[in-house]
């Protein structure tokens, strides 16, 4: 029986030349082209499901057969190995491809999946006999054949498939070879493969991704057996972090930042107190836990930053005179201290490796550190409000000053350029995993978005209240679809980064909110960090049971949200996403 869903035809009659009408129902039927194609799918997927008869059924009485004969030859010659038969079929329907070289590129992947297979078995006589001969003669370029050529000397099977990057045959590079092979191949000749199920995916995704509280971080399959065709994919708040599960109250005074550790298991606090406080997240209840305090900034800590691979943390002190420190995590021992005569360096960040970071002042002090706290490069003359470092980059680093700009500077190269141009004081910037955006609080402005690679603002998004106050916003959620950030007005906002209005507002915080941490890897977990000395920790309804000293509220709850709060109705809330 043939795989992939194929239903072997007889004789050479292509699917588009097939009989179009029917007698059906007592009357002739003549089928369009997209309905002939769509029973074709059916067919196809019938058959996949073991539905053979139903599938021949379909055929005869539709007239319209799934595939050409070739398809059903030549993907059992692919799947049984016997390479001679299916260059012959190949060779036969040259007629129909598209292009004068995709003969040449198919034959190529057949003869390279022999080779390889020979070399697998041993054989490596035949194989570098089909080497010279037979891949040779199709000019597949001297280095390709150098490549291939280099692969005999590994008698190892396992050396083999990772030097190669091919699964052998047990791993499925036969279905593999087919799969590559199908982008040459009309749909008129073989169809792709499993096509209903693509294009019910597609459909899914598309619902998925128009759903605005959808923030799972599994995907969504048509294969899940719990799947229901029946209803369009649609997510109610209750999934999505709305409710107030914990009050953190360890610090003593106003808390001005927070941030999650890479792997998203421990969650840093800055205090005006002078301490840092790691938290651990048991990510069974989505609870945290004090794990260990650290001491020693005198004037406040205000800002931090985990390097990528956990083992250190940098923590910035206050605008007035105060060192940062170096801590090693999770032991909390002070690895080195920074200071700058009478300056405080007051924002970082860490580069990709794990092996530098930068340290920033707002009175011109620009310094790169290695891991034991020594400067290797500096930068005078930058006043700068915040930095960033793009995940893939060693080398440079995007840092926004008091000149209302963000600029790209290579410390090693000694050069930097303008990025990105505001109109407004730049109070704080955080760049999305992508490296592609640039989040930006302006004073008095709210959130800007660039494009820091076509260099253009794309959005804005209105709602908080922040005047020269530094605020600390955050991509979030799954694949990044949110944007959260804390208010002058004591509340969270979220919004999706598709509309420019909230789409939740969080109450709760009885003090301005400096601060959002959205957890990178469990994304129905944001904190909130404020000038009322607490960290509140959101969750789905479902997760949180609604901390005993809160009084945690979402925009659209009638009867706790004063009228003056009430900057969004519930329809406006919940209503159609907004295109600006």
């Amino acid at each position: 029986m043939p795989t992939n869903g194929a239903v072997a035809t007889s004789g050479d009659v292509t699917p588009s030349a097939a009989t179009s009408s029917k007698h059906v129902n007592g009357e002739s039927r003549v089928f369009t082209r997209s309905e002939k194609e769509l029973l074709r799918v059916i067919g196809q997927h019938l058959t996949s499901m073991g539905l053979r008869h139903t599938a021949d059924a379909l055929t005869t009485e539709s007239g319209c057969v799934v595939e050409h004969s070739f398809a059903s030859n030549f993907r059992s010659h692919i799947l049984i190995g016997n390479w001679d038969a299916a260059l012959h079929d190949i060779d036969s329907i040259k007629e129909h491809l598209k292009h004068n070289n995709d003969l040449m590129i198919m034959q190529s992947l057949v003869l390279e999946q022999k080779y390889l297979e020979l070399l697998e078995k041993g054989n490596k006589v035949e194989a570098l006999k089909c080497l010279r001969t037979q891949l040779s003669a199709i000019a597949i370029g001297d280095q390709r054949i150098h490549d291939l050529s280099s692969f005999a000397m590994y008698s190892d099977a396992d050396a083999l498939h990772q030097k190669a990057g091919w699964p052998g045959v047990a791993g499925g590079s036969r279905e593999l070879l087919l799969t590559k092979i199908h982008g040459f191949l009309p749909s008129e000749v073989m169809l792709p493969p499993n096509r209903l199920s693509v294009l019910l995916q597609q459909a899914l995704d598309h619902q998925v991704d128009n759903c605005r509280f959808h923030n799972s971080a599994s995907a969504q399959s048509v294969s899940d057996p719990n799947m229901s065709f029946f209803t369009d994919h649609l997510c109610t708040t209750e999934n999505f972090p709305s409710m107030c599960s914990q009050v953190l109250r360890s610090h003593t005074d106003e808390v001005w930042y927070c941030t999650w550790s890479h792997d998203g298991k421990i969650l840093a606090s800055c205090s005006k107190d002078g301490s840092v406080i790691l938290w651990e997240l048991d990510p069974d209840t989505m609870q945290l836990s004090k794990m260990k305090s650290l001491l020693g900034h005198r004037r406040g800590a205000s800002y931090c930053s985990f390097s990528p691979d956990g083992r250190y943390l940098v923590v910035c002190g206050a605008t007035e005179p105060e060192e940062a420190r170096l801590w090693s995590i999770p032991g909390g021992e002070t690895v080195a201290q920074l200071k700058h005569n009478d300056d405080s360096y007051t924002t970082c960040a860490w580069f990709a490796d794990s092996s530098k970071f930068v340290v920033a002042s707002m009175r011109g002090h620009f310094a790169m550190c290695n891991t034991h706290g020594a400067v290797t490069r500096t930068w005078d003359g930058v006043r700068v409000q915040s930095v960033a470092i793009p995940s893939s980059s060693n080398k440079f680093v995007l840092a926004a000053d008091s000149l209302k700009r963000v600029r790209r500077y290579d410390f090693d190269a000694e050069r930097a350029y303008e990025v990105v141009s505001e109109d407004y004081n730049i109070m704080s910037m955080t760049l999305s995993k992508d490296e592609r955006y640039a989040l930006i609080n302006c004073a008095n402005q709210g959130i800007h978005v660039w494009d820091i690679e076509d260099r253009c603002q794309v959005r804005r998004y209105r709602g908080l209240l922040q005047s020269n106050y530094t605020i600390y916003s955050v991509f979030g959620g799954r694949n990044e679809d949110y944007i959260a950030s804390g208010s002058e007005d004591s509340k969270v906002y979220i919004w999706h980064r598709s509309c420019s209005t909230p789409l939740r507002v969080l109450s709760g915080h009885t003090r301005g909110v400096n601060s959002v941490a959205w957890n990178p890897c469990y994304p129905s977990v944001l904190v909130s960090a404020s000038d009322d000395e607490t960290l509140r920790v959101w969750c789905p309804t479902e997760v949180g049971n609604g901390a005993d000293d809160t009084d945690s509220i979402s925009a659209g709850n009638d009867r706790s949200i004063p009228a003056v709060d009430r900057l969004f109705s519930v329809e406006e809330v919940e209503g159609p996403l907004e295109d600006d």
